[in-house]
């Protein structure tokens, strides 16, 4: 959205915006304005709600409520130290993605990155496998689709 500034002739200064580019014609003859920086914000949002989900089952882990992925305390040290970080981290990324803070972002990217790392580091770290590789890199993609398309419709 753009908006320019206009000053009439009684010397009375008003923001006039812009229509988008990308607005549609919805039933009844209404316009229904389309912008990608809202689309990335809801987006942020849905992924928080993701975080949140993956940072209590982290926690549920540590606190020993799922028996059926074994005692907590019997996994591989390097194991327990990436959920206890990930139970730590997930979900202040997710506050962060959930308010669309730049550092909410970042934060999300770092725990993207480290857990899609983790696998090659070695097999004892890494709590996600070949399906958290896959979903992380999908969602880091459309996340920084969502970004470059809202950084457009700024210019």
């Amino acid at each position: 959205m753009k908006a320019t500034m206009r000053q009439s002739v009684d010397g009375v200064t008003h923001i006039v915006e812009r229509a988008p580019a990308h607005s549609h014609s919805a039933a009844g003859g209404l316009k229904v304005k389309f912008y990608w920086s809202d689309a990335l914000v809801w987006y942020m949002r849905a992924i928080a709600w993701l975080w949140v989900a993956k940072g209590l089952f982290n926690w549920a882990l540590v606190l020993g409520a799922f028996t059926r992925f074994g005692d907590f305390a019997s996994l591989a040290r390097p194991l327990q130290g990436s959920i206890v970080f990930f139970a730590a981290v997930d979900p202040l990324a997710a506050v962060g993605l959930w308010l669309a803070t730049p550092w909410g972002g970042v934060l999300w990217l770092l725990c993207a990155s480290i857990e899609t790392v983790s696998p090659a580091l070695g097999v004892r770290g890494a709590a996600s496998g070949t399906v958290g590789v896959v979903i992380n890199a999908a969602l880091v993609a459309v996340y920084f689709f969502l970004t470059w398309r809202a950084g457009q419709e700024r210019m």
